[in-house]
């Protein structure tokens, strides 16, 4: 019994010291990255080419980066890697004296070879954000961004085009014609969106192919439709038109400076009425030279061919009677910064010249050319909210005299007050009311005064739903010559983004030609349209249209129906 009890007693030694030595080995071995007794040549070609995690803890760091190592039984800073770890190494055996490399807590992910590749961001969404590059080279550089200069900020926001190329003081734009641009609609000002780091939540909008340091953009609109009234006009017809638009936009991608082009050319033929063919062209650019900090001059211009409509020709015509008409402007801004105030001076030329079939139809040539001159000042333009005031001086020169060599040159002097809005993408623009002059050179013709009202605004109070209101007030000389009418243009456009494929557009438009001696002439419209993308370089456009115009007298009033669909293609 003794000897039996003796035996017992041995074995369950043995077996203690064959638990010891298994644990001992089996801990040494997951820190050498190797399993329980099993050599490191045979923990396969994983191990044997550098990566020393185990099968199943190939997502915990390696040994080296592990901020709490597991089951440490052995000092972790005398520890040598490149030493293979035997199972009947001991506790207490002398390690070789070599540290480890040094703590690294970079994240091995962003740099081994067998991991999944990051699936990273959509073409669009990886586009570098330009704003954000001087604020990361100076973080990089170890010194201080330079304050941003609020007249790049604000022309970096949506719109800017249009807004620099506004005339200044009451003269008729090139660009900002919202009457005379309508009728022909192109994708401009869908296109005038994009650019570098612009919004990148619309998935289908278009890319833009690079050329050189710019981004080029590209559109073409096919469409075919039906109206009730195809030339608008008091002698129009009914019947069926096809309507062709190119719309192109090229946009630097400089760190410094800024340039942009944007063309859009329409061709609409008419299967019946009197004319077949109509054609029209806008144009507009500008360049923005960053001088100092607080110190840019921008030039810009713009152009625009058409035929002129009734309420800018101020007498209703036939379609056929109605003339070509060119315009086209220059000018150039300097813009600085004293203190909290933001100033602006301007100078800029109009010109509008009409085509031989008017001169031979009217007595007179009312082609003319506007010189103005303005000054502006503004309370800090990068508050929210920032009152100015600006002050203007044109001069007005007709290419011919009236009857009797009475000259019709004259001088427009205007001043302006309003307040400027700055929240970004939410809520910017600016609204202005003043008062202008029309002051003859002749002193028998009588002197026009009339209150102004400019704004251009944009908000969207949701993601995805655009709204954008504007409105200008020109002078603009009456067709008898002795005269000079008020103009006052309103729209009011909503763009709504109805599902990732359908995009909603609607807008209303209001005219009023107001007269001293003749009874005033207005003109309405309205507009609701949409666009559903097939993908993002084809979609299905359609559009409906309601004019009315209402003349001086009641015979030379008409409205239009329009209906029509096409197909977009974009780049």
């Amino acid at each position: 019994m003794a000897v039996r009890t003796r035996h017992r007693t041995a074995a369950r030694g043995l077996l203690a010291a064959c638990g010891l030595h298994l644990l001992a080995g089996g801990a040494l071995a997951q820190e050498a990255g190797t399993s329980p007794g099993l050599p490191a040549d045979d923990a396969g070609p994983a191990l044997r080419d550098g990566d020393t995690r185990l099968s199943d803890q190939r997502l915990l760091p390696p040994l080296g980066q592990s901020q709490t190592p597991r089951n440490r039984l052995t000092d972790p800073g005398r520890l040598d890697r490149s030493t293979t770890i035997r199972p009947d190494m001991r506790l207490g055996s002398t390690p070789i004296d070599a540290p480890l490399p040094p703590f690294d807590l970079r994240d091995e992910t962003t740099e081994s070879d067998d991991t999944l590749p990051n699936p990273g961001l959509s073409r669009r969404e990886n586009r570098r954000d330009v704003r954000a590059e001087p604020a990361a080279r100076a973080e990089e550089e170890g010194g201080t961004e330079r304050p941003a200069n609020p007249r790049r900020e604000a022309e970096d926001a949506p719109e800017t085009g249009v807004a620099s190329l506004r005339a200044i003081g009451p003269v008729r734009s090139p660009t900002f014609d919202e009457i005379g641009g309508r009728r022909l609609a192109d994708g401009l000002p869908e296109l005038r969106r994009v650019g570098p780091g612009s919004d990148t939540s619309d998935p289908f909008a278009p890319v833009g192919t690079r050329i050189g340091s710019f981004l080029g953009y590209l559109t073409l609109d096919q469409s075919l439709g039906y109206s009730d009234n195809l030339t608008l006009s008091r002698d129009g017809r009914k019947g069926a038109f096809s309507q062709t638009s190119l719309t192109g936009r090229l946009v630097s991608d400089w760190s410094r400076h800024e340039a942009e082009l944007n063309l859009a050319a329409t061709y609409r033929r008419n299967f019946a009425g009197p004319v077949e063919e109509e054609p029209r062209i806008n144009a507009d650019g500008r360049v923005r030279l960053d001088l100092t900090r607080d110190m840019t001059a921008t030039l810009r211009g713009a152009l625009s061919f058409g035929r002129e409509d009734d309420f800018t020709a101020g007498a209703a015509q036939d379609a056929a009677s109605r003339a070509d008409i060119l315009t086209y402007s220059f000018g150039g801004d300097l813009q600085a910064r004293f203190g909290r105030f933001d100033t602006t001076a301007s100078l800029q030329a109009v010109r509008e010249d009409l085509s031989d079939r008017a001169r031979a139809r009217r007595s007179l040539d009312d082609s003319f050319t506007t010189y103005t001159a303005g000054l502006r000042a503004a309370l800090d333009e990068r508050a929210t909210l920032h009152p100015f005031v600006s002050a203007s001086l044109g001069r007005r020169v007709f290419d011919q005299e009236s009857p009797g060599g009475v000259s019709r040159d004259s001088l427009i002097p205007a001043l302006r007050g309003g307040v400027g809005f700055n929240r970004g993408e939410k809520f910017s623009g600016e609204i202005a009311v003043g008062y202008a002059w029309n002051v003859p050179d002749e002193a028998s013709l009588p002197t026009s005064a009339s209150p102004t009202i400019d704004a251009l605004l944009n908000w969207s109070p949701r993601r995805g739903t655009d709204l954008a209101l504007r409105a200008s007030t020109a002078f603009d000389p009456e067709s008898s010559g002795l005269d000079t009418a008020t103009l006052y243009q309103l729209s009011l456009e909503l763009r709504h983004r109805a599902t990732a494929r359908l995009d909603l557009t609607a807008a209303l438009v209001a005219g009023l030609r107001d007269r001293d001696r003749l009874a005033n002439e207005y003109i309405y419209s309205g507009e609701a349209g949409f666009t559903y993308w097939l993908n993002r370089h084809l979609g299905f456009t359609g559009l409906y249209r309601y004019d009315r115009f209402e003349g001086a007298f009641a015979a030379n009033s008409y409205d239009a129906n329009t209906v029509r669909l096409g197909l977009r293609l974009q780049n």
